[in-house]
């Protein structure tokens, strides 16, 4: 009889700490899953911030395109206008 009551009182020690574990391990996983949401959110932070970037950047190419161009066509012009002053 007390062998039964001591293996009843294993079992229930047993599983008390099995419970103590899974919760643990709940939480654990809750706290992971809430730290990797918070990253989801960075990444399409960054992904959007990044997005803005290249866009800032092909405008300001197109911008010094424009602004080479015309600079090429003062040079010409100059260069023009110093040609026939020599002559």
């Amino acid at each position: 009889m007390d062998a039964i009551k001591k293996k009843m009182q294993a079992m229930k020690l047993e599983k008390d700490n099995a419970l103590d574990r899974a919760k643990h391990n709940e939480q654990l996983a809750k706290d992971s899953n809430l730290r990797a949401e918070k990253a989801e959110e960075e990444a399409r932070a960054l992904q959007k911030k990044i997005q803005t970037i290249e866009n800032d950047l092909d405008q300001t190419q197109e911008q010094l395109m424009q602004v080479n161009a015309k600079l090429e066509e003062k040079e010409k012009a100059l260069q023009n206008v110093s040609d026939r002053n020599r002559i």
